[in-house]
């Protein structure tokens, strides 16, 4: 028995010496993301600067490491610098960075979903493979989405093309002078404006102009943004960016007419999700009725446009 009893203390003592050299760790890590384990991103766009150190914790050996991943980040372009197999000296240690833009929420919560878990943390690991294993180490970054802008509403062509009663509300604060275009002061005017085709006339089909065209596009998104104005308030920008387009439209210059429809379009695009002010119904949306409503009234100029 006694010697039955030593075989089998003997066995054990093997296999806890045989796990032991199994846990054995040569290599640990370590990872942060902006000198931080944790950090919290509510600005956009936002840098993370990661770091990965491995250590070498073997009492008196240098220790080799093997692999170095981080799978999420390489779908960004990490890769650990230098590149494994890397010897590592007694007591010393080896650290790759890795800059990672995030350009938005959106950006940042589809790394979150992409790390396995349902959630607004990016919690990628890091694992660094050394011959008796591998050690893991994660820092967190939470996703937090920015509070609405602040913004006076603006809305676009679309929505004045199906909301009536927005278009009415404007014209009642009176006509609205659109240069040489003329002065919308119906319903029916101004549908014909934000329905009509800039590239061709009405009833006739004849195409317009190049001039003509540009001075239509021009027109009706001076109507959007004086409607805009009349509703919700806000600045342009410039400030006097309505004035300007007026007196353009009463010219050949091509060029200028495209620049600001472009600074038109960007104003009436700025806060367009923005809330109403208190008090403004804008109606239900009834595109077709408000196709049905329109009169394109403008015509031919017989003007082309000079450089």
């Amino acid at each position: 028995m006694k010697a039955l009893s030593g075989w089998m203390g003997a066995a054990c003592a093997a296999v806890v010496g045989l796990a032991g050299v199994a846990e054995a760790h040569d290599l640990t890590c370590s990872k942060l993301v902006n000198g931080q384990a944790s950090v919290e991103v509510s600005t956009y766009p936002f840098t993370a600067n990661f770091s990965f150190q491995v250590n070498n914790v073997h009492p008196t050996l240098p220790s080799i490491l093997l692999t170095a991943a981080d799978p999420l980040l390489v779908l960004e372009g990490f890769s650990f610098l230098p590149p494994p197999p890397v010897v590592i000296p007694v007591g010393q240690s080896v650290t790759s960075n890795f800059a990672l833009t995030l350009n938005s929420y959106d950006d940042c919560r589809t790394l979150a979903l992409l790390d396995g878990l349902v959630d607004d943390h990016i919690d990628n690991v890091f694992t660094s493979g050394f011959d008796l294993g591998s050690s893991l180490c994660t820092a967190r970054i939470t996703c937090v989405q920015p509070p609405p802008e602040v913004c006076t509403a603006t809305r676009t062509l679309g929505f004045y093309k199906s909301h009536i009663s927005a278009v009415q509300q404007c014209l009642a604060g009176g006509p609205i002078p659109l240069g040489s275009i003329g002065i919308v002061a119906t319903l029916p005017g101004a549908e014909g404006l934000l329905w009509g085709d800039p590239a061709k006339y009405p009833i006739t089909g004849l195409p317009r102009s190049q001039l003509d065209r540009i001075r239509f596009l021009v027109a009706r998104q001076m109507l959007v943004a004086t409607c805009n104005q009349r509703l919700f308030g806000g600045l342009t920008v410039p400030p006097n960016l309505l004035a300007l387009v007026l007196t353009a439209l009463g010219s050949v210059d091509c060029t200028t007419l495209e620049t600001l429809n472009t600074q038109l379009d960007a104003y009436n695009n700025s806060c367009d999700a923005g809330a109403f002010p208190g008090g403004f119904d804008p109606g239900p949306a009834t595109p077709q009725a408000a196709q049905a409503l329109a009169v394109d009234f403008t015509i031919p100029t017989g003007l082309i446009c000079i450089p």
